[in-house]
C-alpha cells in the first residue's frame, strides 16, 4: 500500500456550508460498467469485463473511497481521500492512500442521471472511459 503525504485540510476554495453541485453524489454507489469509448461514443473496450464489481462512497464532509477489484490485466483500484467539486460536473478526488497506481488525485467529469453517476476521464467528444454507477 503507498500512502502520500498530503495536508489533511481541504484545498483553498472549498466551503463546506456552501450548497453545491455535487449535494447528489452522498452515499453509496455500486459499479455497472467501466466501458472505454472513442471520440464518438463507440464502445471500444470493457476493460473490467461486463459485469465489474465495486464501490464508490462519498461522504457528507467531501471524503471520497473507492474499491474495483482488478480484471485480467486491468489493475485493481483502491484509494481513500477527499473530493472537490471545482465546476459543475468537474470533480477532483484527492487521493490520501491509495493502491499503486492509483496514487495521484483523479479528476473526473461527473454527471447525475437519476439514480446513476457516469464519471468520465474526459468529456463527450473525447476518447474517454466512463465509469457508471447506480446508487446502492
Amino acid at each position: 500500500m503507498c500512502t502520500t503525504d498530503k495536508p489533511s485540510t481541504p484545498q483553498p476554495g472549498w466551503d463546506p456550508g456552501r450548497p453545491e453541485w455535487d449535494s447528489g453524489l452522498l452515499g453509496t454507489w455500486s459499479l455497472r460498467s467501466i466501458r472505454e469509448l472513442n471520440t464518438d461514443g463507440t464502445l471500444l473496450a470493457e476493460p473490467y469485463g461486463r459485469q465489474p464489481a465495486g464501490r464508490l462512497h462519498y461522504g457528507p464532509a467531501h471524503q471520497v473511497a473507492v474499491v474495483i477489484p482488478g480484471h485480467a490485466d486491468a489493475p485493481a483500484v483502491a484509494y481513500i481521500g477527499d473530493y472537490e467539486a471545482e465546476t459543475a460536473g468537474l470533480l477532483r478526488h484527492i487521493v490520501r492512500v491509495g493502491l499503486p497506481p492509483f496514487t495521484e488525485d483523479q479528476v473526473r467529469w461527473a454527471r447525475l442521471d437519476g439514480d446513476f453517476l457516469v464519471l468520465s476521464t474526459d468529456r463527450d467528444g473525447r476518447r474517454r472511459t466512463e465509469l457508471r454507477w447506480a446508487r446502492a
